[in-house]
């Protein structure tokens, strides 16, 4: 069945190609140029039908094409046949039939190929039912009006009765299908043009660039066929129109994926500038130096002008090139200049935020983008430019092997070549972005470390203000009481012990500040004996057994560190005796080289929700302060308070 299939094809391509060729070997009366550009476009269009009917057994467009290709050739050589038969017999009437078929078949070839394969490339589905039937009522009409009419239609078979047409009295009837027809036709083509919109609406990128190639070379024949009733119109005009139709129907329809646009507007402006600045030195050179000789005429010209347009090709050529580059691919045509720019942004960078706003901005205009857009690893946007809407795609920016955000953007896809120059570019922004974090991270540090200080200081002047000052004040007329009973020899003893009472409450005082400055415990102890007396502290009269696993040696830890880990445990052994309604508890400290790690653990009622609150607030950002992190975590019965800090956080010992 294959070679019976094949068979068939390649009987039908022979009879299109040599009915086309038909016309060019008798006198049709008709110019040999029209008769050679029509057979150049119904070879073109049988090849092509041929080509997809082999690589796509069966596809409607290609049968649509074989079809009509078959028809317009085939007509083009009877009515060949009919002409050049009435040159020698006029009158005849089976040369006059040879005509009428072949004129019939020649205009049914073309409604195949002009108004039926655009309804349905490229798939061979026609969206509506009614295009369907008014395109085959517009092939019935203008068939029966080419065959019936009582004269024949074609201007060459003028003055001849048609054999098989009806009579003369009929002619009005005829008449009135044939405008019928006509009419048909444009309704059909608009259907046409249409269903290549709705296509183009609704189709994924591949099917909207086969539609998009199918419709700048149909618009072709389209802009050519009002000519078609006027006396400028020349068969080969819409034949040559007609060319580019067939070659794009092939690409279309043997395409598997997307082509680049682009590069083929790029290689057609470049070549084509050349062709015409070539040729214009060429006729400058012969033109004017024959002039400024004298010597128009000179056999030696066309050689030194060959010469010329030899040596200025190549630095012409690349001149053009990137001319073309810059026009259409704009300034990333140069991608080692977009780099070397970019790497100079960074360098003279001074903000940031500013330099990821000039990358976002050049991302838009540079590669014609409609949104582009900065986030950090948390989802925050450092910079957008362009309108802002949905991201399509995206690239994962990195530095020092972690993400630390992500570049996406939206708009037309970008080629291979863009998006490799993109991904490089990504490298650069990583570090940019890293870089902005770390800016944020300090500044909220410094933020924090300037609210802590005033805290502090806030304290301090309460506690001075409130309690240490009033003391002092007492003390100082207590003394001038003193003063004044020695003055007059009464008893003082009372007095003095009153003083001696209000020293020892101002030293208790005094004593309480500088322990919110820096618990003492741990200068006169150390770490892991002011922890183990605090602990004592507390779990005494509470009814909580404590075990305490710590380190026995004093360690060498900075300031920082040593209250913070004291302030942390503080806490969280606070919280264990008042909230947890605990039975055990155990605090185990371990030191390694590079870290202190403290873990405190109960058996009260934290559970699986760990307890989140002001005080574990409190706790994260003193070791947040230093470097060191917090863990809290529920337990299947109570909670587990996991810390660790740097050895040399802070610095000074």
């Amino acid at each position: 069945m294959r070679w019976v299939r094949v068979s068939s094809v390649l009987v039908l391509g022979a009879l299109a190609v040599a009915g086309a060729l038909a016309p060019t070997l008798l006198a049709t009366g008709r110019g040999r140029f029209d008769d050679v550009a029509i057979a150049v476009v119904v070879a073109t269009y049988t090849v092509v039908a041929l080509v997809v009917e082999l690589a796509r057994p069966g596809h409607p467009v290609g049968r649509l094409m074989l079809a009509g290709a078959t028809a317009w050739g085939v007509g083009e050589g009877l009515l060949a046949l009919g002409v050049s038969g009435l040159d020698d017999r006029p009158g005849e009437p089976v040369h006059v039939m040879l005509g009428v078929l072949g004129s019939s078949a020649r205009g049914l070839g073309w409604l195949v190929l002009v108004v039926a394969l655009p309804l349905a490339f490229p798939d061979g589905r026609v969206p509506w039912r009614v295009a369907t039937r008014l395109t085959a009522a517009c092939i019935a009409a203008f068939t029966l009006a080419t065959l019936l009419s009582p004269e024949p239609l074609e201007e060459r078979l003028v003055g001849a009765d048609n054999p098989i047409g009806l009579p003369g009295s009929w002619r009005p009837v005829t008449d009135f299908v044939a405008i019928g027809a006509i009419a048909l036709a444009f309704v059909c083509l608009g259907l046409a043009v249409g269903s290549l919109v709705r296509r183009w609406r609704r189709g994924d990128d591949l099917l909207r660039q086969q539609v998009l190639v199918f419709g700048l070379a149909f618009a072709a024949p389209l802009a050519v066929l009002p000519l078609v009733a006027t006396p400028w119109a020349e068969p080969w005009m819409f034949a040559l129109a007609t060319l580019p139709v067939p070659l794009v129907v092939g690409v279309a329809l043997l395409q598997r994926r997307l082509y680049d646009v682009q590069l083929a507007v790029n290689r057609t402006v470049t070549y084509v500038a050349l062709s015409v600045v070539l040729a214009a030195t060429y006729a400058l050179v012969i033109g004017g130096v024959g002039a400024m000789l004298r010597e128009g005429s000179a056999p030696w010209l066309p050689w030194a002008a060959a010469g010329v347009v030899a040596v200025a090709f190549a630095p012409l050529r690349d001149s053009l090139q990137r001319a073309a580059n810059r026009l259409t691919y704009g300034a990333w045509s140069a991608p080692a200049e977009v780099l070397a720019e970019a790497s100079r942004r960074l360098a003279g960078a001074s903000d940031g935020r500013t330099l990821l706003r000039a990358l976002t901005d050049e991302l838009v205009h540079g590669l014609g983008l409609e949104h582009a857009e900065i986030r950090d690893h948390t989802d925050h946007v450092l910079s957008r430019s362009g309108t802002p809407r949905e991201p399509v795609d995206h690239l994962d920016l990195t530095a020092y092997g972690i993400r630390v955000g992500t570049l996406a953007w939206s708009g037309a896809a970008l080629r291979r070549t863009d998006r490799a120059l993109l991904a490089d570019l990504a490298h650069q922004m990583g570090g940019v972005v890293h870089a902005a974090g770390l800016v944020d991270q300090l500044q909220a540090a410094q933020e924090r470390l300037v609210l802590a200080r005033e805290q502090e200081r806030r304290r301090l002047r309460r506690d001075l203000h409130d309690g240490l000052g009033p003391s002092l004040a007492g003390l100082g007329f207590q003394v001038d009481t003193v003063q004044n009973l020695l003055a007059s020899g009464q008893p003082i003893d009372d007095r003095l012990d009153a003083l001696r009472t209000g020293l020892r409450g101002t030293v208790v005082e005094v004593r309480r500040i500088v322990e919110g400055l820096r618990p003492a415990a741990i200068d006169d102890l150390g770490l892991f004996a002011a922890v183990a007396e605090l602990g004592h502290e507390l779990a005494t009269g509470s009814g909580l057994d404590l075990t305490l696993d710590l380190p026995a040696e004093r360690p060498l830890l900075p300031a920082a560190a040593e209250v913070a880990a004291y302030r942390i445990i503080q806490e969280a052994l606070t919280n264990v005796v008042r909230h947890a309604g605990a039975t055990t508890c155990r605090v185990v400290a371990r030191l390694t080289p590079d870290a202190l790690e403290v873990e405190v653990t109960d058996d009260g009622r934290g559970g699986a929700g760990a307890r989140a609150g002001v005080g574990i607030g409190s706790m994260r950002e003193r070791a947040g302060e230093i470097g060191g992190c917090l863990d809290v975590r529920g337990l299947e019965r109570g909670t587990a308070v996991t810390l660790s800090l740097p050895r040399r956080a802070g610095a000074v010992t």
